[in-house]
Formats: structure tokens, sequence, C-alpha cells
């Protein structure tokens, strides 16, 4: 029952925002997966309303060259960059 200085809230939106609140922490949760595409990554940011601050990759201090993660095995694309929060390598193509 809604407080007399509240307006009650519709079904629809009260199942609505009753969703969001139950899946927030789930999604939160959702975003330490190093695999989860980034499509999905930013829809879930934008949906837990998070700042997109994307890290952009850093530049191993080591001078050791590795192959892209995210290329096929075929292309062998040699990179010095890596992500900072899962520490994979990435060639030009792939970076953010």
């Amino acid at each position: 029952m809604a407080r007399k200085s509240e307006k009650a809230l519709s079904r629809k939106k009260f199942a609505i925002k009753l969703s969001e609140d139950l899946l927030a922490p789930w999604m939160k949760k959702c975003l330490n997966i190093p695999t989860l595409p980034q499509s999905t990554r930013t829809i879930i940011r934008e949906l837990v309303k998070l700042d997109l601050n994307i890290q952009p990759p850093k530049q191993s201090d080591s001078k050791k060259r590795k192959n892209c993660t995210f290329c096929q095995y075929n292309l062998r694309r040699m990179t010095r960059n890596f992500y900072q929060t899962c520490s994979r390598a990435m060639c030009g193509e792939h970076h953010v």
C-alpha cells in the first residue's frame, strides 16, 4: 500500500522496478567475468547505471610479445598490449 505522499505504482511499473532491483547485484557480479562479451558488458552498465570507465590496455613492462588471445590461432598476431584486468594479450584490431 502506498503512503499518502507517494503515488501508487501501476502493476507493470512495480514488476519492472522489482525485477531491476533483484537483478542488480547479479549483474554487478557478472561484470567481473573476464570473458563476458563487450556488448553485454555495455548493456549491464547502462541498466545498473555504472560509469563507463573502460580501462585502456597497458603496455607490458617486459619486451616479450605474445599472440593475441582474441584472434584465430592461424593468424598468429603478435602484440605487446595486454588488458589490465585480465592480463590477456590483444592486437590492434581488438583494441577498444
